[in-house]
Protein backbone atom coordinates (compact mmCIF):
# COMPACT_ATOMS: atom_id res chain seq x y z
CA UNK A 1 0.00 0.00 0.00
CA UNK A 2 1.33 3.29 -0.88
CA UNK A 3 1.92 6.00 1.71
CA UNK A 4 2.90 9.94 1.19
CA UNK A 5 2.51 13.15 2.66
CA UNK A 6 4.15 16.40 3.17
CA UNK A 7 4.30 19.10 5.53
CA UNK A 8 4.87 23.38 5.72
CA UNK A 9 5.47 25.54 8.01
CA UNK A 10 3.43 29.25 8.66
CA UNK A 11 3.70 32.27 9.07
CA UNK A 12 3.83 34.94 6.37
CA UNK A 13 3.91 32.30 4.08
CA UNK A 14 0.71 31.47 4.55
CA UNK A 15 -0.55 33.75 1.35
CA UNK A 16 2.08 32.33 -0.59
CA UNK A 17 2.08 29.09 -2.95
CA UNK A 18 4.10 26.32 -1.76
CA UNK A 19 6.48 23.44 -3.30
CA UNK A 20 6.86 20.16 -1.29
CA UNK A 21 9.09 17.21 -2.31
CA UNK A 22 10.79 14.51 -0.29
CA UNK A 23 10.92 11.16 -0.42
CA UNK A 24 8.61 8.52 1.39
CA UNK A 25 8.84 4.86 2.51
CA UNK A 26 11.25 2.51 4.41
CA UNK A 27 14.03 2.63 1.92
CA UNK A 28 12.56 6.45 0.18
CA UNK A 29 11.16 4.49 -2.31
CA UNK A 30 8.40 7.06 -3.64
CA UNK A 31 8.96 10.46 -4.26
CA UNK A 32 6.58 12.94 -3.81
CA UNK A 33 5.89 16.58 -5.03
CA UNK A 34 2.85 18.88 -4.10
CA UNK A 35 1.52 22.04 -5.00
CA UNK A 36 -0.09 24.01 -2.22
CA UNK A 37 -2.31 26.94 -1.65
CA UNK A 38 -3.00 28.46 1.54
CA UNK A 39 -6.71 27.71 3.05
CA UNK A 40 -9.95 29.89 3.92
CA UNK A 41 -9.21 29.18 7.73
CA UNK A 42 -5.28 30.27 7.37
CA UNK A 43 -4.47 27.54 9.66
CA UNK A 44 -3.00 25.02 6.63
CA UNK A 45 -2.52 24.50 3.18
CA UNK A 46 -4.51 22.15 0.56
CA UNK A 47 -3.09 21.11 -2.75
CA UNK A 48 -2.38 18.29 -5.51
CA UNK A 49 0.61 15.74 -4.84
CA UNK A 50 2.11 13.51 -6.82
CA UNK A 51 3.93 10.19 -5.75
CA UNK A 52 6.13 8.80 -8.31
CA UNK A 53 8.14 5.16 -7.30
CA UNK A 54 11.78 5.47 -7.78
CA UNK A 55 12.94 2.00 -6.47
CA UNK A 56 14.32 -1.06 -7.83
CA UNK A 57 11.55 -2.43 -9.13
CA UNK A 58 9.95 0.55 -11.33
CA UNK A 59 13.02 -0.59 -13.81
CA UNK A 60 10.27 -1.16 -16.15
CA UNK A 61 8.96 2.60 -15.56
CA UNK A 62 7.86 4.22 -12.87
CA UNK A 63 4.43 4.16 -11.17
CA UNK A 64 2.77 7.24 -10.46
CA UNK A 65 0.06 8.25 -7.75
CA UNK A 66 -1.96 11.40 -7.24
CA UNK A 67 -4.24 13.12 -4.68
CA UNK A 68 -4.68 15.91 -2.45
CA UNK A 69 -2.94 16.96 0.61
CA UNK A 70 -4.12 19.18 3.55
CA UNK A 71 -1.95 20.25 6.14
CA UNK A 72 -2.09 21.96 9.22
CA UNK A 73 0.59 23.41 11.22
CA UNK A 74 1.42 24.41 14.62
CA UNK A 75 4.24 25.40 17.02
CA UNK A 76 4.01 22.04 19.12
CA UNK A 77 4.74 18.69 18.22
CA UNK A 78 3.56 17.41 15.96
CA UNK A 79 4.78 20.58 13.96
CA UNK A 80 2.54 19.57 11.61
CA UNK A 81 -0.35 17.27 10.85
CA UNK A 82 -2.81 16.76 7.91
CA UNK A 83 -4.26 14.24 5.74
CA UNK A 84 -3.27 12.28 1.99
CA UNK A 85 -6.13 11.18 0.05
CA UNK A 86 -5.45 9.32 -3.16
CA UNK A 87 -7.64 6.70 -4.86
CA UNK A 88 -6.90 3.62 -2.82
CA UNK A 89 -6.65 5.16 0.32
CA UNK A 90 -6.26 8.01 3.01
CA UNK A 91 -3.35 8.77 5.55
CA UNK A 92 -2.68 10.73 8.47
CA UNK A 93 0.01 12.58 8.79
CA UNK A 94 2.58 13.61 11.56
CA UNK A 95 5.63 15.25 11.35
CA UNK A 96 8.16 17.58 13.17
CA UNK A 97 11.83 19.60 12.17
CA UNK A 98 13.23 22.86 11.29
CA UNK A 99 15.43 22.67 8.44
CA UNK A 100 13.38 19.48 6.84
CA UNK A 101 10.48 17.18 8.05
CA UNK A 102 10.53 13.66 9.47
CA UNK A 103 7.54 12.32 10.44
CA UNK A 104 5.09 9.30 9.89
CA UNK A 105 2.05 8.32 7.99
CA UNK A 106 -0.47 5.87 8.88
CA UNK A 107 -2.92 4.85 6.61
CA UNK A 108 -5.57 2.22 6.39
CA UNK A 109 -3.10 -0.60 6.86
CA UNK A 110 -1.94 0.41 9.97
CA UNK A 111 1.34 0.69 8.93
CA UNK A 112 3.61 3.93 9.82
CA UNK A 113 5.49 4.80 6.86
CA UNK A 114 8.30 7.23 7.36
CA UNK A 115 8.84 10.36 5.10
CA UNK A 116 11.41 13.23 4.83
CA UNK A 117 10.54 16.55 3.30
CA UNK A 118 11.43 19.83 2.97
CA UNK A 119 8.97 23.21 1.99
CA UNK A 120 9.80 26.34 -0.06
CA UNK A 121 7.70 29.22 -1.78
CA UNK A 122 6.88 27.91 -5.29
CA UNK A 123 9.92 28.24 -8.00
CA UNK A 124 12.31 28.93 -5.60
CA UNK A 125 14.91 26.55 -3.45
CA UNK A 126 14.41 29.20 -0.11
CA UNK A 127 13.57 26.88 3.23
CA UNK A 128 10.26 28.14 4.99
CA UNK A 129 11.02 28.47 8.48
CA UNK A 130 8.66 26.76 11.35
CA UNK A 131 7.16 28.68 13.98
CA UNK A 132 3.51 29.90 14.18
CA UNK A 133 0.62 30.72 16.56
CA UNK A 134 -2.40 28.81 16.04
Amino acid sequence: MLLAACAISAGPALAQSLSAKGQIGYLQEWEMQANLAGTADSTGYAGAITLRHVGLCSINGSEEKTGTLELHVSTRPPHVEGTLALADDKCHLAASGAQGYSGLLKCRDGQDVPINFSIEPLGSTAHIPTAVTR
